[in-house]
Order: C-alpha cells, then sequence, then structure tokens
C-alpha cells in the first residue's frame, strides 16, 4: 500500500523548492525527494537573483527573507587590456528598474527549505528516484532512501533534479546540445580587490575571462576560463592556481588568502527535446542548462516552478484541461530557455574573443553601447525576466500573454471590504487564478446582478477562479447596488493597452494575464479561454489517501 499524492518533487534546489511551495499554497500534496546527502552549506555557483524570480519569491511570502541575505547589486563593469571598456548600471535611477540581488545559491535555498517546513514539506535528502512507470492516470516510482524502498504513486512527477536528471532519463527524453571545449573555475574565500560590494567586475584577457565579485558574507568569488592552469582538470584548483589567474588577467592587485571552497567544471549548452512526457514534466536544469553568464540558471528555474505549479493545480483541481495548460508550459517556458541559452552563449563568446582585431570591434561595440545607455536598455531587462510575452501560448486567450499588473493594469491603493486599506499586487499574489471584474465608477443594478451571476457561476463550476470586484471611486461618497465584496480602487483606475476597455479579466497564479473580456458574461470569457471550456468541478485527492 502506498501513499498517493498529487505531486512528487524530484530535486531540491531551488527550482524543485519553489515548485514544492507554489504546490502547497495551492492546498496539494507533495513531497520533495533529494538523492543528496544535505546540500553543501557553501558549494554553489549560481550567484545571482533577478526581479522575475524575486517576483516569484515575493508570491511564496520568501522574498524579504532573501534580500536580507543578499546584497543589492549596483553594476558589472567590463575591463579590457587593462583598462574599462563599459558598464552596466542597475537600480531605478537607472531608468532599467532591474534590481538584481548577489545571493549564493544555498542562502536562498535555506530560506526556501525553512519555509518549506512550515507547510508540513521536510526535505527527503539521500532519496533517490530509481524506477519510474507511466500508467497514464498516474505514475508509479520506486524510491531509494538508504537501503530501504519505497513503492508510491502520484498523480504527477516533476524532475527538477539537474542536468543529470533521472526522471529525463527514467522518461526517455533526449538532453540536446553540446559541451564548451574549455573548462571553467571558481572559488569563494578570503580574497583582498577592489571591488566595490555590490559590483561584478569582467576582465575580458586575450587568455579568458576573470570575474570578481564581493559576497554578502564578507568573502569574495574569483570565476574564470580555466585555459593555462595545469594538472589534473578533475581537480579542484589551489590558491596558486587562482592567483596565477588573477595576476595576469586583472588590472589591479587581486590578493587571494585562503579559499573556503573551489571547483572546476566543463560548461554545457542543453535543453530537453520536450518539457513532458505523459504524466513526468521537467522544470529548471532538467529541461535547460548553459552558461553561467549572465547569471540565468537560478532564475528561470524558479520561474519554471511559478508557471508549472499553478498549471497543475488547475488541472488537479478538475477545473482545467491537462493536455492545454501543459501544452501551455512547454510553449511558454521552452522559448525562453532557448533565448537564455543563445544570449549566455553569445556573452561566453564576448569573453573568449582571442585575436586582436576581434577584441578590438568588440571593445568598440561594448563601449559604444555602453555610453548611449542602450547596453542598460537591451541587456538588462532581458536579464531581469520580468516582463516576459507569453502571447504565442495555447494556453492563453487572444489578450492574454503579458504580466497582468503593470503597463496593462497599474499598481493600485484600494480600500477593501472590511473598510482596510490593501494593494492590488496583495490581490494578484495570491495562490490561484484570478477574476477581476472591474465596473464603472457608478455601477448599475445590471452590474449588481451580472456579479451576482459571476460569483455562482464559478460555484458550481468548479473553475479554480477568485472573482474580486473592483469600482474605481471613494466608498464613503460612492452609491451603488449591493455588489457584495468589493474593492475600491482610485478614481481613474482602469486597465490600459491592450486590456483597455476590457470589464472581466483571467489573472494566473504567476501574475500573467489568461484571458479578458469587455463583458461580464464569464462564458463567453471560457469560450475564448483555451483548457477552461469544459470544468468538471472534481476535487483534489484528499491528503492520505491509499491506494494499492
Amino acid at each position: 500500500m502506498s501513499e498517493m499524492l498529487h505531486v512528487l518533487v524530484v530535486g531540491a534546489g531551488p527550482t524543485g523548492l519553489a515548485l514544492a511551495t507554489e504546490l502547497r499554497r495551492h492546498g496539494l500534496t507533495c513531497r520533495i525527494i533529494d538523492r543528496a546527502v544535505d546540500r553543501p552549506a557553501n558549494q554553489a555557483r549560481a550567484l545571482t537573483m533577478w526581479d522575475g524570480a524575486l517576483d516569484v519569491l515575493d508570491r511564496h511570502g520568501t522574498g524579504d527573507a532573501v534580500r536580507a541575505r543578499g546584497l543589492p547589486m549596483t553594476a558589472a563593469r567590463y575591463f579590457s587590456g587593462g583598462r574599462p571598456v563599459a558598464q552596466v548600471r542597475f537600480g531605478p535611477e537607472t531608468g532599467n528598474d532591474a534590481e538584481p540581488l548577489i545571493i549564493t545559491q544555498p542562502s536562498v535555498e535555506s530560506v526556501l527549505v525553512q519555509n518549506l517546513r512550515t507547510l508540513d514539506v521536510p526535505v527527503e535528502w539521500r532519496t533517490e528516484l530509481v524506477e519510474l512507470t507511466d500508467r497514464g492516470e498516474h505514475v508509479e516510482v520506486l524510491l531509494r532512501h538508504d537501503d530501504a524502498e519505497e513503492r508510491l504513486i502520484a498523480q504527477w512527477v516533476v524532475g527538477c533534479d539537474g542536468a543529470h536528471s533521472a526522471v529525463r532519463t527514467l522518461s526517455g527524453i533526449t538532453f540536446e546540445g553540446s559541451t564548451y571545449p574549455q573548462s571553467y573555475t571558481l572559488g569563494d574565500g578570503v580574497i583582498t580587490a577592489p571591488v566595490p560590494p555590490g559590483e561584478a567586475h569582467y576582465h575580458l584577457h586575450p587568455d579568458g575571462v576573470l570575474v570578481v565579485v564581493p559576497l554578502p558574507d564578507g568573502q569574495v568569488r574569483v570565476f574564470a576560463d580555466a585555459s593555462g592552469i595545469g594538472g589534473d582538470p578533475d581537480a579542484a584548483p589551489t590558491v596558486d592556481d587562482l592567483q596565477q589567474l588573477a595576476d595576469k588577467r586583472a588590472p589591479y592587485p587581486i590578493r587571494i588568502h585562503e579559499l573556503q571552497w573551489a571547483t572546476r567544471f566543463l560548461v554545457h549548452m542543453r535543453h530537453s527535446a520536450a518539457f513532458r512526457k505523459g504524466r513526468c514534466v521537467l522544470a529548471g536544469d532538467a529541461a535547460h542548462v548553459h552558461s553561467p553568464a549572465g547569471g540565468q540558471g537560478l532564475n528561470t528555474g524558479i520561474q519554471d516552478a511559478a508557471n508549472l505549479g499553478g498549471k497543475l493545480a488547475a488541472i488537479i483541481s478538475g477545473g482545467a484541461d491537462a493536455e492545454v495548460l501543459l501544452a501551455g508550459y512547454e510553449s511558454e517556458r521552452m522559448p525562453i530557455a532557448r533565448e537564455v541559452i543563445q544570449a549566455a552563449d553569445r556573452q561566453t563568446k564576448l569573453w573568449t574573443v582571442g585575436s586582436r582585431p576581434g577584441r578590438a570591434v568588440r571593445d568598440l561595440v561594448l563601449g559604444t553601447l555602453s555610453r548611449s545607455g542602450l547596453l542598460e536598455k537591451r541587456l538588462v531587462p532581458s536579464l531581469a525576466q520580468y516582463e516576459l510575452d507569453y502571447r504565442h501560448s495555447p494556453a492563453v486567450g487572444k489578450r492574454g500573454g503579458r504580466r497582468a499588473l503593470g503597463r496593462a493594469i497599474p499598481e493600485a491603493a484600494l480600500i477593501g471590504p472590511d473598510g482596510a486599506a490593501t494593494g492590488l499586487r496583495r490581490l494578484l499574489s495570491a495562490p490561484w487564478h484570478v477574476l477581476l471584474a472591474v465596473l464603472d465608477a457608478t455601477p448599475s443594478a445590471d452590474d449588481a446582478g451580472r456579479v451576482s451571476m459571476l460569483r455562482a457561476r464559478i460555484t458550481e463550476s468548479g473553475l479554480p477562479f477568485r472573482l474580486h470586484v473592483i469600482v474605481p471611486g471613494d466608498p464613503s461618497t460612492t452609491t451603488a447596488p449591493d455588489l457584495g465584496e468589493v474593492y475600491y480602487a482610485p478614481p481613474g483606475f482602469a486597465p490600459k493597452h491592450e486590456l483597455a476597455g476590457c470589464k472581466l479579466i483571467a489573472i494566473r497564479p504567476d501574475g500573467y494575464v489568461a484571458d479578458a473580456s469587455p463583458t461580464l458574461d464569464l462564458d463567453e470569457l471560457l469560450g475564448k479561454l483555451p483548457g477552461f471550456r469544459a470544468p468538471h468541478g472534481v476535487a483534489p485527492t484528499p491528503l492520505g489517501r491509499k491506494v494499492s
């Protein structure tokens, strides 16, 4: 006998931890396993969190704790031939609005693991997935924990287990791509370098790149192309190895006193041929790996988790079609992964230009783009991954696919049904699909009737939506018929751009618009919204159900 789970999450890195958190926010049952004895307290290559991933953590309630352990990134500076050639600045005053964070992956994982414990989901270390059989209606798996084995049945299995994913391998999904010929090395430790906290320095030397970044705990990271280091390519670099690279490639003195940890590794550029096969789905490094240039891996994986978690919740609730929503997951996230892989590849090639004419052209282009501001305007939004474009997804309607809060729906201070102040962002951060009904400043009796019908329709259908009615105006002076629970927005509040004139807006748990309608007719909206046309009203499988 084995416990039926909604989702088995394989892999307890940031992607798996974020996915398990999202699933539990939706009230689903899940377990998260990892074959490692435990996460190393210090060993991690990921170092940067961008705005899109931080937005996910804000929704999970862990964003502030993560920021408290990190260091705001203020600038990235590029040097060539010992002289500065370009810079990219971050922060609101730059106009690009990106606010990245320098933080080590173990620090992020520590916050997420602790938060998961409060949701009654401990990480099960030393637990390996060894067999997997997709039965169509569920997945049967064999887990090995030390010398013991356990058979488990789950509705879905998600592989967040990295480049050597067992879920991907056992599902028969191929991993396409290549490996860079050169190896790379990095070390964190007691290192003296004239680099201000919050900055990252990139030294583009003919022999290879050298990156120097102060860490939040006062240590410094040195990352480099390992060309020029002899010895065993599988052995971790020594203090002398990294000192040799720093002496040759940096234009200022760097002294490496002591290393807390160091590693040497190959860099891959690969993605899975599919993000899903049957009831097995991939996310994070199990689905895509790339060069660390740009610091995108941690961020792309966390956003995979947010996108997938909401879709699985809607599917398991019985209110959405699995084929449509999971086709949407692949359609939305695979192009992002490919773009990240290509962008990281371009930056890596930029680092490794060896010829003198090539370096001269590179430096000229970088300098020109930097002085004109185009480098910040073009590079930073793609790195931040905050405003993604899902408009071509099969899981959204013709008005869907863009982030809800921002250009189309302005953030607004609201007065809630209980008279308390709140923000629209808070309403849209809740763990469910949201239906915003945006009424005129003077709602009519017809509006009240339609709102009542909306509430009844959602209740009887089993759709995974939560309705919020918004009326622009002052609640102390607005005269309106009985609308039930209402949020009052500032006068003049209205959707803009592609949502202009829309009265009913469906917003996904990841903050992106599913679709919108100029009327308050839910059936009209559902008729155009893929995946939600025939809700079944089936409740999620109860926690603890036993199956044979």
